[in-house]
């Protein structure tokens, strides 16, 4: 801790002394009027640097006289631990956003506090003021909502609050899949995330959420999955039935209806290029995202319609109403297995009334045969069996 202070002439500003090389030629020396305090107890602290530029002594923070740090070790490792992650995105910043004043500063009044939130950074450049937090510890509402009111006290409803969550943080990253998107034709996945309740706090009060992977942040939007209304002349059943299944976009921050968030991947360098800290970027790309979702839905909901269409052109098959005298096709077949009715039998008249009778009856046309089948029936053996006196005697006789 012997390279890290709070300096109260500066309003708060966290100095390290191996990140500013000038501190020695440009920060007063010795206790200077109880100017600096210890991160971690809040005790006074006393700057020693080197006698003479050539020297080979190393600036330091120490305690008055031999006295050491009186925070627990714990403690101490915590402050240390907070302080180097935020210090490190300030490094990352100083790349991304050249020009800008960019410090770490804490109320004084917190000095030698446990802190459930580590300092911010203050990020200037020009009328532009960004407020980045950097927090490795689960957080309460309370304490989110604390620094949220703080922020906007301080630097006005004007200032961009932005919070960076580290990627591979299992306390604020909570992955929850996939998505396959093809923004501008070409395919591409994003990954989901389930966010947590002070992440949803953060998006509702108007502040700005993203995690942060080396070089890129993820930049979140809405995903609210649902299912198509049914409107006059669609139909969704049968095979439509998983088409009417999709998800809509709540952009450029998520809506506190989503499901989950997708992420949007982009290079923190990028962010340094637009007023305001914004991604620009990753805005267009969900703005394209929502351009597809509107061409799917009229994409889905004409196949309905046509699923519709074709519904009602399908033809009604029903038995149509036949004559009582003809048979249907399938029946008819069937009457070949019945036989023909026995002629009837031919009575013998004299010859003398043989005249008399043609003239009395005419006579009868020939009776209309059906036509010879074309399937060919297999020959039935009866199983009647003949009388034969021969099946009465003994066996041993019919020899």
């Amino acid at each position: 801790m012997s390279e890290l202070a709070i300096d109260t002439g500066d309003g708060g500003r966290v100095i390290d002394l191996s990140r500013e090389r000038d501190a020695a030629d440009r920060l007063p020396r010795g206790k200077a009027g109880g100017r600096y305090r210890c991160c971690s107890c809040g005790a006074k602290l006393i700057f020693t640097g080197p006698a003479t530029p050539g020297s080979g002594f190393t600036p330091r923070f120490r305690h008055d006289g031999s006295a050491r740090c009186g925070a627990p070790a714990p403690h101490q490792a915590d402050v240390q631990a907070d302080l180097t992650v935020i210090l490190d995105l300030r490094d990352q910043l100083v790349r991304a956003l050249p020009g800008a004043t960019i410090c770490l500063q804490i109320d004084p009044q917190l000095a030698g506090q446990r802190w459930e939130l580590p300092p911010a950074l203050i990020v200037r450049r020009s009328d532009d003021v960004v407020i980045i937090e950097r927090p490795r510890r689960l957080l309460t509402t309370p304490v989110v909502d604390t620094r949220l009111k703080t922020v906007r006290t301080q630097h006005g409803e004007s200032a961009t609050h932005w919070w960076f969550f580290d990627r591979d943080d299992v306390l604020h990253y909570d992955p929850a899949g996939t998505v396959k998107v093809r923004p501008h034709g070409k395919p591409d996945t994003h990954h989901k995330v389930r966010p947590t309740p002070v992440q949803r706090q953060i998006i509702q009060a108007g502040a700005a959420v993203c995690w942060i992977d080396k070089d890129t942040v993820l930049i979140p939007y809405g995903g609210h999955p649902g299912t198509y209304p049914v409107l006059e002349g669609e139909d969704w059943s049968g095979e439509m039935a998983s088409w009417s299944k999709d998800w809509k976009i709540s952009h450029p921050y998520p809506a506190d209806s989503a499901a989950w968030w997708g992420l949007v991947p982009q290079q923190l360098l990028a962010l340094g290029q637009h007023t305001g800290f914004r991604p620009a970027p990753a805005f267009r790309l969900m703005t394209a995202l929502e351009n597809v979702q509107h061409g799917r839905e009229a994409h889905r909901r004409r196949l309905a319609r046509e699923h519709a269409q074709s519904q009602e052109d399908r033809p009604v098959t029903a038995a149509a109403d036949l004559h009582p005298l003809e048979v249907p096709a399938d029946d008819a077949a069937s009457t070949d297995d019945v036989p023909p009715p026995l002629a009837p039998p031919v009575t013998r008249e004299p010859l003398a009334d043989t005249a008399t009778a043609a003239a009395t009856h005419p006579p009868v046309p020939p009776r209309p045969t059906q036509p010879p089948s074309t399937t060919s029936l297999p020959r039935v053996r009866s199983k009647v069996r003949r009388f034969s006196w021969r099946h009465l005697l003994p066996r041993r006789w019919r020899r």
